[in-house]
């Protein structure tokens, strides 16, 4: 039996399952970890209530969020960047964009990587023939340390795919439109100085995401898959794979890769361990838990896969196109939907745990139990009922 109730502000989902086994991905337990069996893998027993309830905690003025090296980073107007911790408390405010918009957000669209070393952030340019840039901030001040601008050839105008390691900040430099009118340039630079390292040249279409695992630096284009040796640029393979423009997700060691047909790939081999033709028309960058991975689609279903086998453990369907990457955290699958819809589903057993309504096209992400989203400009802490 399924009910909704509204207390203190908050709307939850409240299930009450009694006799039905959910099946379920080995998913998170509540800290995060693998689930074992009586604890998230099998479903629930008795009577015990399982959901999720939304409690107001802090507010800051967002225009784009995301999550990255244990806190908040959130965009305010064009040029302002917020560092804040998971409890509210800020960081520091940053403003160093003279002529452009800062690349903060969910999926393609956000180039922000951080870490002891600095926070590295693009800005895609707002004036005609300008070029984007690469910034790197001091990580507790937020102190502009250097800044790298592309090409003012009117092709190198946006950054995508942004990325770290210990030694190399990358990125993919290209413009909007047509993918036939591209000429993307994935850009390594040096993390102490933005001094450039080296940079591949592709022809034509948009690269969408970057992974990099040892000595393998993985390209994803809309229709492609392509694979360099990371310390000499040089092209080891290529696939053909309709990926669109979700993002491929490295999860320690496995890569997983969207489409129709979900694939699982061997880090840093390539080698692919897995592949599921879902029969859908996959819309989501994955979401990649402890025990499973999981998917949306254009027609509202979101899909459970054994993360060691891909054999599909559960499936269960929301209203509206489902295109935001799905976020796997705390054992709650969250997913948002193009008209606007926030939900949360066990990992383990697909069941529902959160129903409710943010505003179209929204964008929200979670970091350390709290979920803020750019549309109410308010954290929540999620609490589990």
């Amino acid at each position: 039996m399924i009910g909704l109730s509204t207390f203190g502000g908050c709307l939850r989902l409240i299930e009450n399952d009694g006799s039905e086994d959910g099946g379920g991905v080995p998913g998170e337990t509540e800290n995060g970890g693998p689930a074992t069996d009586g604890e998230n893998g099998g479903g629930n027993s008795g009577d015990e209530i399982t959901g999720v309830e939304l409690a107001p905690n802090w507010s800051k003025r967002v225009s784009a969020v995301t999550a990255a090296d244990d806190d908040f980073f959130i965009r305010k107007g064009f040029t302002d960047l917020l560092r804040v911790r998971p409890d509210g408390r800020e960081v520091f405010t940053s403003e160093f964009v003279d002529d452009g918009m800062l690349m903060v957000g969910s999926g393609r669209s956000n180039t922000l990587a951080a870490g002891d070393s600095g926070i590295y952030v693009g800005a895609g340019a707002r004036e005609e023939g300008a070029g984007a840039r690469m910034y790197a901030l001091d990580p507790e001040t937020g102190e502009q340390q250097w800044s790298h601008r592309e090409p003012t050839d009117g092709l190198h105008d946006g950054l995508r795919a942004g990325t770290k390691t210990d030694d190399l900040v990358l990125y993919a430099s290209q413009s909007s439109g047509s993918g036939d009118d591209q000429e993307p340039i994935i850009r390594a630079l040096d993390p102490a100085d933005g001094e450039e390292r080296w940079h591949i040249r592709r022809e034509g279409g948009f690269v969408n995401g970057l992974a990099v695992a040892d000595d393998r630096l993985f390209v994803q284009e809309t229709f492609g898959l392509y694979v360099y040796r990371l310390s000499t640029q040089e092209l080891l393979s290529e696939k053909r794979v309709s990926i669109g423009f979700s993002q491929i997700v490295a999860d320690d060691d496995l890569l997983i890769v969207p489409g129709d047909t979900v694939r699982a790939l061997s880090l840093p081999s390539g080698d692919e361990r897995w592949s599921v033709e879902t029969g859908r028309a996959v819309s989501t960058t994955p979401g990649v838990g402890a025990g499973g991975v999981f998917v949306g689609t254009e027609s509202g279903y979101v899909l459970g896969f054994d993360r060691k086998s891909g054999e599909e453990r559960w499936e269960n369907r929301v209203d509206g196109v489902v295109e935001h990457p799905l976020i796997v955290a705390d054992g709650l699958v969250w997913v948002a939907t193009e008209r606007g819809d926030l939900a949360a589903f066990d990992a383990g057993t697909g069941e529902q745990a959160y129903a409710g309504e943010v505003a179209p096209d929204f964008q929200f992400t979670v970091q350390n139990g709290v979920l803020i989203d750019d549309e109410r400009g308010t954290a929540y802490e999620i609490r589990r009922t």
